[in-house]
């Protein structure tokens, strides 16, 4: 270098400055085409810039320089409260480079290309987003909502309305009961009418019914026997209906938890020869 220098007759610090701006000038025009235009404005700016820079070569770094600086995307950040409010303490982050400790409203230059953008709240609140920004963009505003604190502990802790609703509900059990009580009550009229239409044949002939008519005789006890019966499961089921209906309000949290449990009956007939009756025993309350 000092042998060319000499036969040159140029200093070698201006030399040097020549070398540095030829390299810049090559390295802003690489970082152009991969697209880093931050990288290449910043190498065509020190072109410019450096002392002893032919002036056809900084001439040529200078259009480059604005050309790039055109074409350089910003982006100006924003964030909001819950509310709709600016929030100012604000650290910006894109693919884990700090690009500001506080929002300002000022454009930031940003390379073109898929981002990922991250807001760090003072409350410790992350807020991230995926931007794809474009060459030649300019100021493009990018917002972020801050989320409500504690979203979702409020939303587990808040009602559902269809709980809600099922708590007005009347329990499985209810049902069930109320059915047989409907089902024993038109049992019972059912098997009421039977017998009484056979009684009222038997008490036209009585006391000189013939043996024939033994066997009508044996149909009306049994009907009144099944009407019995129908009677007290209808009776009985009705008694458990109404408690369940009024006792609702007082045991709802026993019944959440035995809800999907259907109600265990057990109904043991008592039959006598003059009458008959029968033992409802309801387990599931």
């Amino acid at each position: 270098m000092l042998i060319v220098s000499w036969l040159l007759g140029v200093p070698s610090v201006a030399l040097a400055d020549v070398t540095a701006c030829v390299q810049a000038h090559t390295s802003g025009q690489r970082e152009a085409k991969a697209g880093h235009l931050k990288a290449a404005s910043e190498a065509f700016a020190s072109c410019v810039s450096r002392d002893g820079c032919p002036d056809a070569i900084r001439s040529e770094c200078a259009d480059f320089y604005k050309t790039t600086e055109r074409n350089i995307p910003t982006l100006i950040f924003a964030g909001l409260d819950q509310t709709g409010s600016d929030l100012i303490e604000v650290r910006v982050f894109a693919d884990d480079q700090l690009l500001t400790e506080r929002l300002d409203g000022r454009p930031i230059a940003l390379d073109p290309g898929e981002h990922h953008i991250r807001y760090e709240l003072p409350s410790g609140q992350v807020l991230e987003s995926e931007v794809l920004v474009r060459e030649g963009e300019k100021n493009r505003i990018v917002s972020l909502r801050a989320k409500a604190a504690a979203q979702s502990d409020a939303e587990a802790s808040a009602p559902n309305p269809e709980t809600r609703g099922s708590d007005r509900k009347l329990p499985t059990s209810f049902w069930v009961a109320s059915s047989l009580s409907a089902a024993g009550l038109v049992s019972f009229g059912a098997f009421a009418a039977l017998g009484h239409g056979k009684q009222k044949s038997l008490d036209a002939c009585s006391p000189n019914c013939s043996a024939d008519q033994q066997a009508d005789y044996d149909a009306m006890r049994r009907d009144y026997l099944f009407a019995d019966i129908s009677l007290g499961i209808g009776l009985a089921s009705a008694g458990v209906a109404t408690w369940l209906f009024l006792s609702h309000d007082r045991s709802r949290k026993a019944e959440h938890a035995r809800a999907s449990q259907p109600p265990r009956f057990t109904i043991i007939p008592l039959v006598s020869t003059r009458s008959a009756g029968l033992v409802l025993n309801a387990d599931a309350f």
